[in-house]
């Protein structure tokens, strides 16, 4: 039993170098897909992706439940009641008036999908990001949601006060698309994707090439081999050539008979090939 597992691990391992030796072969392959793949990303990223900008802005929630002072209860409170700030603040009647003020031609649809609304951990700042492909528009919608969910959050949920903790930044730089990021991930894909179908052609090919795949696959002995020539270079060859190879050919295969034993001529006729299995 031992001896069996230990000649199945022999073979996988040398399945492994074997397949490894096929891969830096064909390294050369795998490069030009890299760079092909990178190439692409890079001219999509740089000249077909629309750049995109972000603007963000910050605004703080009070809630008191009674005239006094601000107690924990109210900062727990108003902890608790994040997700009603984040569902208020994209509404529909914040959105309608932001969409009135500024005179935007889109629906609500549309201008909610350049809103995110998040709430850190254990605070009540409520931080909006707007992403647009003009700068200055992405700062008048981040501007104008702030102050028209002011006025809705504190009507709705009768807060003192909703204060501005950071007005909307005009953005400089495009947050996307990343150029480089992106070519980086393009060539390695193209790389993995090439990789993967070489890996496919050697486990698909199973024919023999040598006579090391026949003692390995078929556990048979070489007897001999045949030599072949092409027929292109004896075509080539002048008349006198011709004659000395069909000569030096016969005197080889006629010595090959007599010294070695009879093998099967339909096996190994030049040009034909047979799998692992021996077909």
């Amino acid at each position: 039993m031992e001896t069996n597992n230990q000649i199945q691990s022999e073979e996988i391992e040398i399945d492994l170098v074997e397949l490894i030796g096929v891969i830096i072969s064909k390294l050369w392959i795998i490069v030009i897909c890299a760079a092909l793949a990178g190439t692409i990303a890079f001219l999509l990223s740089e000249y077909v992706m629309t750049p995109q900008y972000i603007s963000t802005t910050k605004m703080y929630i009070i809630n008191r439940q009674s005239n006094e002072q601000l107690t924990y209860s109210d900062l727990q409170t108003g902890t608790q009641l994040t997700k009603d700030y984040q569902e208020l603040v994209t509404s529909r009647p914040v959105l309608d008036e932001v969409r009135e003020e500024l005179a935007l031609a889109m629906d609500n649809k549309e201008l909610k999908s350049k809103i995110t609304v998040s709430v850190p951990t254990d605070t009540r700042i409520v931080t909006i990001t707007v992403q647009d492909s003009s700068p200055d528009l992405a700062r008048a919608i981040a501007d104008e949601i702030r102050n028209s969910a002011s006025k809705h959050i504190s009507a709705v949920m009768n807060t003192e006060a909703v204060n501005v903790v950071e007005e909307a930044d005009l953005p400089l730089e495009p947050s996307s698309p990343k150029i480089v990021k992106n070519t980086v991930i393009g060539g390695a894909i193209g790389a993995f994707i090439s990789m993967a179908f070489i890996i496919l052609v050697y486990i698909m090919d199973d024919s023999v090439k040598n006579p090391d795949d026949v003692e390995h696959y078929l556990k048979v002995s070489v007897l001999g081999s045949i030599p072949y020539e092409e027929e292109n270079e004896e075509e080539d060859a002048p008349a006198t050539e011709k004659k000395k190879k069909k000569s030096s050919k016969h005197k080889r295969s006629s010595y090959g008979r007599r010294s070695q034993t009879p093998v099967n001529m339909d096996v190994l006729t030049s040009g034909k090939e047979m799998n692992r299995s021996g077909y």
